[in-house]
């Protein structure tokens, strides 16, 4: 083979590849048709295949150029629909201040619950510590261990122990 007729070979093949790469390009574009139906299992099926005329039920989206890829692209308000917030702390803040004060209060919250904690934590050691028993220096030091790591525990220098 010559070198005149390799580089014509070449200059086809190229040619070949940017066409089909361009057709490709354009049978994307005219857009997509998928089909959702449940098979005879139970499960939920999602192609580009039409299922056979044994399923009963089937949702077709059809997919054009320029539209949102899915039906939840776009956002409730472009739907009409309106959002519904769960729980107590649900209320959409109007601005920066909103929410920093949600921050504070949840915050405020949290520390509350955790002193709490901590104070049931530290009254139990303290009760145990107080128990009647017999005098020793065992018994002694057993107590006042108890009663430094109740102290500590109030202040936060300690974690909480682990629940029996």
């Amino acid at each position: 083979m010559t070198s005149f007729a390799h580089n014509r070979l070449k200059c086809a093949g190229t040619f070949c590849l940017v066409l089909l790469f361009f057709l490709c390009l354009a049978a994307e574009a005219k857009g997509q048709t998928l089909y959702e139906y449940k098979d005879e299992s139970g499960a939920v099926v999602i192609t580009d295949k039409p299922p056979g005329k044994k399923v009963k039920s089937i949702k077709k989206y059809e997919y054009k150029p320029g539209e949102s890829p899915s039906p939840r692209a776009a956002g409730p308000e472009e739907k009409g629909l309106e959002l519904k917030q769960r729980g107590p702390a649900a209320i959409a803040p109007g601005s920066e201040e909103d929410l920093e004060k949600q921050r504070k209060e949840e915050l405020r919250r949290y520390q509350a619950e955790e002193k709490s904690k901590r104070d049931e934590a530290a009254r139990q050691l303290e009760q145990e510590a107080l128990k009647p028993e017999p005098y020793s220096r065992e018994t002694v030091r057993r107590q006042n261990e108890l009663l430094d790591r109740a102290q500590k525990i109030r202040a936060g220098q300690e974690p909480l122990p682990a629940p029996k």
